[in-house]
């Protein structure tokens, strides 16, 4: 009986994370992608992401004169929204970069097979990591307080960083 909903749980969680997953990866915008978006982007814009949920602000909070809980819990419920609206932000960033970089492969005059595989790996610990963060961001209310937003950084990071060192090998490879 235990066994019987234990794998129904695990079976109910998988498919949140599947209908999770797709959601993540089919948010794209209809705004167009140029090359002076990739030049703007910059990831300065998520700095206020890693102290959004700090603890310390909560305890500044606590220890002035009068603090009421209620206090702490309307802060900790906009905090949480508006890093919920950072990380949609971020996912959408992160598509944008992914949808260049599948353009890239498409148009690139020579097979790519490395490049592809780089990113179907990045895009699944990508979204993996969103839906960790997701749930962190839920529990987090009931004392869970690890949200490593410099781990989601880097992964935007890194798939930048191959978009743009990849850019000129598809500008010589088209003028060759």
């Amino acid at each position: 009986m235990i066994l019987g909903g234990l794998g129904l749980a695990v079976v109910l969680l998988l498919v949140g994370f599947t209908c999770l997953f797709l959601r993540l990866a089919s948010r794209l915008d209809a705004e167009p992608y140029s090359p002076e978006w990739l030049d703007e982007f910059s990831l300065e814009s998520y700095a206020p992401m890693e102290r959004l949920l700090d603890q310390g602000d909560f305890a500044f909070l606590a220890s002035q004169s009068g603090y009421r809980p209620e206090m702490a819990k309307s802060l900790l419920s906009n905090r949480r929204e508006a890093f919920c609206e950072y990380l949609y932000l971020l996912v959408r960033d992160f598509n944008r970069l992914h949808f260049i970089a599948r353009l890239m492969l498409v148009h690139s005059s020579e097979d790519r097979p490395e490049f592809a595989s780089a990113l179907w790996r990045q895009q699944i610990t990508f979204y993996f990591a969103i839906c960790l963060v997701r749930c962190k961001v839920a529990l987090y209310p009931l004392g869970w307080t690890a949200v490593d937003v410099p781990e989601l950084l880097e992964a935007l990071q890194k798939m930048r960083h191959q978009i743009v060192s990849a850019l000129p090998q598809q500008a010589e490879t088209a003028s060759a």
